[in-house]
C-alpha cells in the first residue's frame, strides 16, 4: 500500500511528515546507505578532475630552443607552472577541508547535495581561470587575476555555507556548538577576504603583487585553522 509512503519505510533514510501534503517528502541519507557513498564519491572525483584538468592549462613549447637550457625552459614555462602550483595547492586544500567536514556527517540530504553542487561549480571553473592567470602574454593584465580571485572566494564561501547548511539541517555528529560553527565561518571567510582583497592590488599596484598577497594565506590560514582550535580547545 502506498500510505506507508508518507511516514517513510523503515530503515531506508527517508523521513516522511505526519501531515501528508503540508510539504514534500524530506530525504535523508546515513552514511551507512549507498546513496551517501555516491554522493561523496561523485564530489571526490570532482576534485580528482578538477586537479587532473589543470595540467591542460601547460602549453609546452617542443622547439629546440626551448629545450636547450633551464632559463629558456623556465622563460617559456615558468609563470604557467607557478599558476599550475598556486591552482592546484588551492584545489587539494579545499579538497582536504571538504574531506574533514563529510567526516563529521552523520547524513546528507538533497538541499546540501545541491549546495555540493553548487561548490563543485566553482572548483571545477579554477582550471579556465588559472590557465589565463599563467599565460604569459597576459601577465600584465589584471583581470585574470581578478577572475581567478573571484573563483577561489566563490569556493571559500561556498565551503563556509555548506558547513553551515548541515548544521542547520542537523547532519552533524557530534553537533558542533555556535561557537564552534562561527568560527568554521570565520575560517571560510578569510580566505575569501584574502582574495578578493587581492583585486584592488591587481588593479592598483600590479596582477604579480595581488598573486604575492595570496601567500598570506600560508600564515592566516594556520590562525583560522579550525582542527588547530579544536586540538587547543582539546588539551
Amino acid at each position: 500500500m502506498r500510505g506507508d509512503a508518507c511516514g517513510g519505510e523503515p530503515g531506508s533514510g527517508r523521513e516522511g511528515l505526519s501531515h501528508p501534503g503540508l510539504e514534500e517528502e524530506q530525504v535523508r541519507y546515513s552514511r551507512d546507505q549507498s546513496e551517501f557513498d555516491r554522493a561523496i564519491a561523485f564530489l571526490d572525483a570532482t576534485f580528482a578532475l578538477a586537479l587532473t584538468l589543470l595540467v591542460t592549462t601547460i602549453e609546452l613549447d617542443v622547439s629546440h630552443s626551448v629545450w636547450e637550457s633551464l632559463g629558456n625552459l623556465d622563460d617559456s614555462l615558468g609563470t604557467p607552472l607557478v599558476a599550475f602550483g598556486i591552482a592546484f595547492a588551492i584545489i587539494a586544500n579545499f579538497w582536504l577541508i571538504n574531506h574533514r567536514m563529510v567526516a563529521s556527517f552523520a547524513a546528507i540530504d538533497y538541499p546540501v547535495i545541491v549546495a555540493f553542487l553548487f561548490l563543485i561549480a566553482a572548483i571545477v571553473l579554477l582550471p579556465f581561470s588559472t590557465e589565463a592567470v599563467g599565460e604569459p602574454g597576459l601577465g600584465d593584465l589584471p583581470l585574470p587575476t581578478a577572475v581567478m580571485a573571484i573563483n577561489v572566494a566563490a569556493a571559500a564561501i561556498l565551503t563556509g555555507f555548506l558547513y553551515w547548511l548541515a548544521w542547520k539541517r542537523d547532519l552533524l555528529e557530534p553537533r558542533p556548538d555556535r561557537d564552534e560553527v562561527s568560527f568554521r565561518l570565520l575560517s571560510s571567510a578569510v580566505p575569501a577576504a584574502i582574495f578578493l582583497g587581492s583585486i584592488p592590488i591587481a588593479y592598483l599596484v600590479s596582477p604579480d603583487a595581488a598573486q604575492v598577497s595570496w601567500i598570506s594565506l600560508i600564515v592566516v590560514g594556520r590562525i583560522f585553522d579550525p582542527e588547530r582550535r579544536a586540538k587547543r580547545k582539546s588539551k
